[in-house]
C-alpha cells in the first residue's frame, strides 16, 4: 500500500457533535520533548533526564470551496468556538481528542481566489486525565493544594536545614535577611494597589524581620512565615499580568543569586565539611523563597476574575513554565549537593506538593477557559474611531471603550482615529 492510499478524509467533530469536512494541502505536527541536561564539574558530557513529552499540536490550513464555501467556513468557525473537547480526524496522522488553541484566522480572497474560504487553526491534543478532575468548587481545591504545599515546604525545610552551631544559625539568618530584601524589591509595588493588602504585606514583613532572631531557631515556623509573606500580594488589585511577572521576576532573582547555585560553590573541587553545610543551608533556604514565588503566582490566578479565554490559557501556561523552571533549578542544585555529599537528597515533599498545586490550578484555568469569551481579530478596511468600532463590535460604547483600548494597546493618535489596516482584537 502506497502512502497515497493511507490518506484519510479530513474532518473535525465539535464537542456538540457537528462533523465538518475540509480540504487541505501541506500538513505538519509539533511536539515538545521534555528533557533536562545536568552537567557536573570535572566530568565530560552531561546526564540527560527524560521527562516525557508535551501535547502534540496540529496546525492546519482548512479549505472550503464551491457554491456554499462561505456558509461551510462559517459553520466550521462556529464548531471551533464551541466549548469543550472535540475530535480531529487528521488526514495523515490519525484521530485525536483535541482543543482548538490560539488564534483562529479566516481568509476570503474574493478577487484573487474567489469561490474559496480558508480557515487556519491549530489543534492541541488533550486528555481528560492530564490534570486532576475539578469538583464542585475548583477554587477551593487550588487553595487546599496551596495549604498542603505550605506544610510540606515547612516540614522539608525543618528536616533539611542544619542549625547545630551558632555560626550556622547566624549565617542562615543573614541569608534570609538578604532574600527578604529581594522579596521587598519585587513585591512591594504589587501590594500598593489595595490598602488592606498593603497593610498585610507590611505587617508580614515586619513580623518576619523583627522575629527572625527567634524564628531562626524554629525553622518550621520561619518557612511558614516566609511563604505567607510572599503570597500576600497575590490578592492585590493589580493586573494578573503584573502579578505573574512580579512573581516570575522574584523566582529568577532567587535562582540566580549565588547562595542558590551550589554547583558554582563546589566548582573549585574539594570543599571542607563546614563549607558544605553552609552551601547546603543556603540552597535549602533559597528553595523556601523560590518555590513560594511559584505558589504566589498560582494564588494570583485563583484570585483573578478572567474575562477572556486567551487570558486564562496564558495564565495556565505561565505558571506551568515558571514551575518547570523552578523544578529544573532544584534538580540541578540537589544533584550538585549529592555529588559533594551523598547524604544530601531531595526528599520530594515540597516538589510533589508544588507540582500538585500547579497542576490543579492549570486544570482549573483550562476548564474555566471553555466558559470564557473567545478572542477574535479583524483588520480595518477604513479609518475608524474607537466609539463607532466599540458600538459595532460590542453593541455598546461607555462600558466597552476601556476594554477595547487595553486589549489592543491603543495609545496617542490611535485613540482619536484607528488607521486602515490596523488589526483589532475583540471578545465576542
Amino acid at each position: 500500500m502506497a502512502w497515497q492510499d493511507r490518506l484519510r478524509e479530513a474532518a473535525y467533530t465539535s464537542p456538540g457533535g457537528t462533523r465538518i469536512r475540509f480540504a487541505y494541502e501541506a500538513v505538519r505536527r509539533e511536539v515538545e520533548k521534555r528533557t533536562t541536561a545536568f552537567s557536573f564539574p570535572g566530568v565530560d558530557g552531561a546526564y540527560v533526564q527524560d521527562n516525557g513529552h508535551g501535547a502534540r499540536s496540529y496546525p492546519l490550513r482548512c479549505y472550503f470551496s464551491g457554491d456554499d464555501h462561505d456558509l461551510e467556513a462559517t459553520a466550521f468557525e462556529a464548531a471551533l468556538l464551541e466549548r469543550g473537547v472535540g475530535r480531529l480526524e487528521h488526514p495523515l496522522y490519525g484521530t485525536f481528542d483535541v482543543v482548538p488553541f490560539g488564534d483562529i484566522t479566516r481568509r476570503d480572497d474574493l478577487r484573487d481566489a474567489a469561490n474559496q474560504s480558508v480557515v487556519e487553526v491549530t489543534f492541541f491534543t488533550t486528555l481528560e486525565t492530564v490534570y486532576p478532575r475539578i469538583q464542585a468548587d475548583p477554587r477551593s481545591e487550588v487553595l487546599a493544594a496551596l495549604d498542603a504545599f505550605d506544610v510540606a515546604l515547612a516540614q522539608q525545610f525543618e528536616d533539611s536545614i542544619d542549625l547545630s552551631t551558632t555560626v550556622a544559625r547566624a549565617h542562615v539568618q543573614t541569608r534570609f535577611q538578604a532574600f527578604l530584601g529581594e522579596v521587598s524589591a519585587e513585591l512591594t509595588r504589587l501590594s500598593q494597589g489595595t490598602a488592606a493588602i498593603r497593610r498585610e504585606f507590611a505587617d508580614a514583613q515586619q513580623e518576619v524581620h523583627l522575629g527572625i532572631d527567634v524564628l531562626i531557631g524554629q525553622p518550621l515556623q520561619l518557612a511558614k512565615q516566609v511563604a505567607n509573606l510572599i503570597k500576600a500580594p497575590a490578592r492585590a488589585n493589580a493586573g494578573i499580568r503584573s502579578r505573574l511577572e512580579g512573581y516570575a521576576a522574584l523566582a529568577v532573582r532567587i535562582m540566580t543569586s549565588p547562595p542558590a547555585m551550589p554547583w558554582e560553590a563546589f566548582a573549585g573541587g574539594v570543599v571542607l565539611p563546614g563549607r558544605r553545610r553552609q552551601v547546603a543551608n543556603d540552597f535549602h533556604g533559597s528553595i523556601v523563597f523560590g518555590t513560594s514565588a511559584v505558589a504566589g503566582a498560582v494564588l494570583s490566578t485563583v484570585e483573578t476574575t478572567f474575562t477572556s479565554r486567551p487570558a486564562a490559557i496564558g495564565a495556565a501556561e505561565t505558571i506551568l513554565d515558571e514551575a518547570d523552571g523552578v523544578v529544573d533549578w532544584m534538580d540541578t542544585g540537589f544533584a550538585a549537593l549529592a555529588d559533594a555529599d551523598p547524604s544530601e537528597l531531595d526528599t520530594g515533599e515540597a516538589y510533589q506538593a508544588l507540582q500538585h498545586a500547579v497542576a490543579v490550578a492549570a486544570g482549573y484555568l483550562v476548564q474555566l477557559s471553555f466558559s470564557l469569551l473567545p478572542e477574535r481579530r479583524i483588520v480595518l478596511d477604513r479609518p475608524r474611531t474607537i466609539i463607532d468600532l466599540a458600538a459595532e463590535l460590542y453593541g455598546s460604547v461607555d462600558d466597552r471603550l476601556d476594554l477595547l483600548i487595553e486589549s489592543n494597546g491603543l495609545t496617542g493618535s490611535e485613540i482619536l482615529e484607528l488607521p486602515r489596516g490596523r488589526t483589532i482584537v475583540y471578545y465576542a
